[in-house]
């Protein structure tokens, strides 16, 4: 098994986790009363804090689970992990860029805060340093016979 492979198989149960528990959101705990929540409003119904901390609401709940369940989908493959992790690279590193710019991301999902800005940088950097690295056929590098 590819370390992209291994990757995509870990990632995936735990986005596919992290989507379903998301829908039990809880109120903030990083910040004053009133504000985060306000912020929140128009993501209504589910909106809230996954473990306190990330701001979510149902599309991105949605998110996270399609996201986990193609982890899970792709990493019985070599090929379809390392697409998978350089595809999830790519898209959790604009993630970044788009909360850095725009934090409510057109009223869509919440993307703000420096729990979920530093999640998206790192995971997206992982994700795409691995998928890069990894062969696409399973195998290690090739090596020369002479």
């Amino acid at each position: 098994m590819t370390l992209a492979q291994r990757f995509a198989q870990i990632f995936g149960l735990i986005y596919l986790l992290v989507g379903i528990v998301g829908f039990i959101p809880l109120p903030p705990i990083l910040d004053s009363p009133g504000t985060i929540q306000e912020l929140l409003a128009p993501f209504e119904p589910f909106n809230g804090f996954l473990l306190g901390i990330f701001a979510v609401n149902w599309l991105h709940n949605v998110v996270h689970i399609a996201i986990g369940a193609a982890g899970l989908a792709s990493y019985r493959s070599a090929a379809g992990a390392r697409s998978y992790c350089i595809g999830i690279g790519v898209l959790y590193l604009l993630l970044f860029v788009v909360g850095l710019i725009f934090p409510l991301a057109f009223g869509l999902v919440p993307l703000f805060g420096v729990g979920d800005l530093g999640l998206h940088l790192v995971s997206g950097a992982s994700a795409l340093a691995i998928g890069l690295a990894s062969p696409a056929t399973g195998r290690g590098p090739a090596t020369s016979r002479v």
